[in-house]
């Protein structure tokens, strides 16, 4: 049986959807949370969920391995013997992952975090219940990768949103209740995960569909670990990048430095919603196509992305300031507005990038960007500690913005593409610029709001022209045409 494949578009709007909902209910929430338990107590929450999203790299990158293989399997026994060996497999992984976090966890916010001495009984109580969330990660990954396999991407997305609903509001209810510590939370947050798995599983097993008894197949493991070792390495050392500026943050600063950097850095990453939108709708069909199509489909993306993004970047750029002024009041916003900015600036040259990183993981090339964050770990955490130590949460947001830079060259250059990019995102460095130095003036409002008018429609008329007329109905078909070709030779 093959799998329908719904048009790129519709696939990515259904994956952006399922991204924006959760952050609707994110905006409403923050404001609550900073208000109902303090900027501290928040931060160390922050924290807490931080070291989450690296012990997810227990998973040992089975979630996208999964993707790649039943993506390209025929038969539903195939993609079973598949399933159930990397749902085992990471399974028993996120247990060590969990029992590694338990005790690792005690010694991070007992000796190393910064925070008030009350709060230091309240982290070390909750350090169970977080160590029990790493099991449901991990799991989560290889549910989510068989239906993203099966472009079943309205399921991925409702169950993804019931679980990150569950784990922003379920703690903010439980300090409704009058249960507001830090253990309370974190047993909130791990109730709304597991809403999210049980969901996911049984959306799993009707896309799948299952059949049989979950076994581990030794046919399957081989496979698996070396697509998914490589990724499992890239899945322990990209998590590391992401979440080491929190870390030194905390470690130097403390847990009301965290919020601040922490509230703006998540804003801003509303943004990488579109790329990763279309990064999950590309990677099943990037592995099915045959060379020559995926590279001219990956080409055509690229044009898109920039030149939808680019708008977005700039609208965001000039009304960062404002809008943080109206959601969490002046004092924090200007702080965190400089913080979002240069965190957009990253966002904006790494955005485009995107279907480059999901093409080299389809094509069965995961190493080649595992090797490159293994070398930019050293010098990244030298810069990123220097710059914390000089600037404090505004260094850190320079130091992300240069490693988002350093990715994009490299996964643009990795996949023949540099030339290309430079060459799309040059046409739009006048753009940027224009929006940030008028967030510097200090001129009438009125004159604000008519400059940064002109400047959104030049930007959004200038970068339509970007997209020749062929781009549109390639990107919609090209797929299509590549499987459909594929599927006449039987791969």
């Amino acid at each position: 049986m093959t799998t329908p494949h719904p048009r790129i578009a519709r696939s990515t709007l259904i994956n952006l959807a399922g991204l924006l909902i959760p952050t609707l209910v994110s905006l409403a929430t923050v404001p609550l949370y900073l208000r109902w338990i303090g900027e501290v107590r928040y931060g160390v929450l922050l924290l807490a969920f931080s070291l989450l999203g690296y012990f997810g790299a227990f998973d040992l990158g089975l979630g996208r391995a999964v993707a790649q293989r039943i993506a390209r399997q025929e038969n539903d026994e195939e993609r079973n013997r598949t399933f159930w060996t990397a749902f085992l497999l990471s399974a028993g992984m996120g247990i060590l992952g969990g029992i590694i976090l338990f005790f690792l966890g005690h010694w991070l916010f007992s000796d190393i975090f910064q925070m008030p001495i009350m709060l230091h009984a309240e982290a070390q109580k909750a350090i169970p219940w977080l160590a029990a969330i790493v099991p449901l990660i991990a799991l989560i990954s290889v549910l989510a990768g068989t239906l993203e396999a099966r472009q079943a991407f309205v399921s991925l997305n409702v169950s993804q949103i019931i679980g990150v609903i569950g784990l922003q509001t379920l703690p903010l209810l439980s300090v409704a209740l009058g249960r507001g510590s830090i253990a309370a939370l974190i047993a909130a947050a791990l109730v709304g995960r597991l809403m999210g798995v049980i969901v996911m599983f049984w959306l799993t097993a009707r896309k799948l569909p299952f059949s049989g008894w979950p076994a581990l197949h030794r046919a399957e493991i081989g496979p698996l670990l070396r697509f998914g070792g490589w990724v499992s390495i890239s899945g322990a050392v990209t998590p590391l990048l992401t979440i080491i500026d929190r870390i030194i943050i905390g470690a130097q600063l403390g847990a009301a430095a965290v919020t601040a950097y922490t509230v703006p850095f998540n804003l801003s990453q509303r943004l990488t919603y579109l790329p990763y939108a279309l990064n999950t709708t590309l990677f099943p069909r990037f592995s099915k196509a045959q060379e020559e199509d995926a590279k001219g489909l990956l080409r055509q993306a690229v044009t898109v992305l920039t030149a939808i993004q680019t708008p977005f970047i700039v609208l965001a750029i000039l009304l960062m300031h404002p809008f943080l002024f109206l959601w969490i009041g002046e004092t924090l916003a200007a702080k965190m507005a400089p913080i979002a900015i240069i965190i957009l600036l990253g966002i904006w040259i790494n955005g485009p990038s995107y279907p480059c990183y999901a093409f080299l993981q389809a094509t069965g090339r995961p190493d080649i960007m595992t090797k490159f964050y293994i070398i930019q770990l050293i010098p990244f955490l030298i810069a990123l500690w220097l710059l914390i130590e000089w600037h404090g949460i505004y260094g850190a947001a320079v130091a992300w913005s240069l490693r988002m830079l350093a990715d994009a060259i490299a996964w643009f250059s990795a996949s023949d593409g540099l030339v290309n990019a430079l060459k799309l995102i040059s046409r739009t460095i006048p753009l940027v610029i224009t929006a940030i130095f008028l967030t510097t003036l200090n001129s009438n409002r009125y004159l604000f709001i008519l400059f940064s008018g002109l400047l959104i429609f030049t930007t959004t008329y200038l970068c339509l022209r970007m997209i020749p007329h062929s781009s549109i109905s390639k990107i919609l078909i090209i797929n299509n045409f590549a499987i459909s070709r594929r599927d006449k030779k039987n791969y």
